[in-house]
């Protein structure tokens, strides 16, 4: 029975494995201490794209909003989606289907440049993770 358990259990875990790694990074960003907005233009193999995640790997960011912007024109616009601190992910967004142009990004790090100078606090940099759309 031990081993059976065991077995189910190695079995999820690897289950999980595969499915973290449908993600891929698509840019990095490194987020100043004032609130600002940064675009991100994709490349035309990145457009298919069918959901987002933000990835925080230093410091701490507060992030305000993010737009994706269509090649049709069209937007999407998703507000409030809380403090990352480093190792945490946002949630996934779903993506409006169609070649995906841009992502906007309004956010600002956590801290101030006089506590970045002494060493207090970093400045805090994000991964755009992508997960390709089926096609």
């Amino acid at each position: 029975m031990k081993w059976i358990n065991l077995s189910v259990l190695l079995l999820a875990l690897s289950i999980n494995q595969v499915a973290a790694d449908d993600w891929l990074q698509i840019a990095e960003k490194t987020v100043n201490y004032k609130t600002e907005t940064d675009k991100v233009n994709l490349k035309k193999a990145q457009q298919q794209i069918s959901h987002i995640k933000l990835k925080c790997i230093q410091g701490t960011v507060n992030l305000d909003q993010v737009v994706f912007n269509m090649a049709d024109g069209s937007n999407k616009k998703v507000n409030n989606l809380g403090v990352l601190t480093k190792g945490l992910s946002s949630r996934s967004m779903s993506v409006p289907s169609g070649d995906l142009k841009s992502i906007e990004l309004t956010y600002d790090s956590v801290g101030s440049q006089t506590l970045g100078v002494v060493g207090a606090t970093k400045k805090a940099k994000l991964q755009i993770m992508a997960k390709a759309a089926q096609k």
